[in-house]
């Protein structure tokens, strides 16, 4: 009998890496090198544990329609599917490919609904598990056809909340944040956009977080890690 994903009980296990990140003057080859190392360090498992939890799907849902980016409902069901890796069959005509090509015998996984899923777990830990108020998140516009570059969120974490996390009670606020989905393994070029997105908005003594909710494919589940970077 195959396992219905929707009934199983989804636990994310929240990983920090150990180290914080200084991306002060460094160059791109830099960033590049810092975002190959940190990638190695997840794979090698040298990220701490700082706490699991589960996941109820309706508040991630609601998380999901208040905070993140794109318009993609059903964040809960398709959280369930991508944690499982449950991808539904296609039909196909009975009529052979054209050489050089092949049949889609299955539906492959959406990046945007991956990003989703990484924005909705992020504001599901700040609100469920951390305690954060929800009007201290602010998702901000891509600013991807100016000049003008944003962050993903600011967190007005103005009763240091995030204290735990940051291993730092009094760090400037606002936090800015990067947030990165994956349905595969890490990619290090991803960290490396977020690394370089935060060397240019936050300011000196500020403090950036990236977050990456990455579909653990032997598991069956989501991982997510935080790393601390600081300028």
């Amino acid at each position: 009998m195959s396992v219905n994903p929707l009934s199983r009980l989804l636990t994310v296990d929240l990983f920090e890496y150990p180290s914080i990140i200084n991306i002060f003057s460094k160059t791109e080859s830099q960033l590049k090198s810092d975002a190959k190392a940190i990638t190695n360090g997840i794979n090698s498992n040298v990220c701490r544990n700082f706490r699991s939890f589960s996941v109820n799907l309706a508040t991630l849902e609601i998380c999901n329609s208040r905070f993140s980016e794109k318009q993609v409902s059903r964040i809960d069901e398709n959280f369930c599917y991508y944690s499982y890796g449950r991808r539904f069959p296609l039909d196909r005509s009975s009529f052979r490919a054209p050489k050089g090509a092949s049949c889609l015998v299955k539906k492959t996984f959406s990046g945007d609904v991956s990003g989703e899923i990484g924005e909705s777990l992020f504001t599901y830990l700040l609100l469920t598990e951390m305690g954060v108020d929800s009007y201290e998140i602010s998702h901000l516009r891509p600013g991807k056809k100016s000049a003008f570059l944003v962050p993903d969120f600011l967190i007005y974490d103005t009763q240091y909340r995030l204290s735990s996390l940051m291993h730092n009670s009094s760090y400037r606020i606002p936090l800015l944040a990067e947030v990165k989905g994956f349905t595969g393994g890490i990619e290090p070029g991803r960290i490396f956009h977020a690394l370089e997105q935060l060397q240019i908005l936050i300011g000196r003594s500020y403090t950036g977080l990236v977050f990456l909710a990455a579909r653990n494919q032997v598991r069956r589940r989501y991982d997510a890690y935080v790393l601390r970077v600081e300028k």
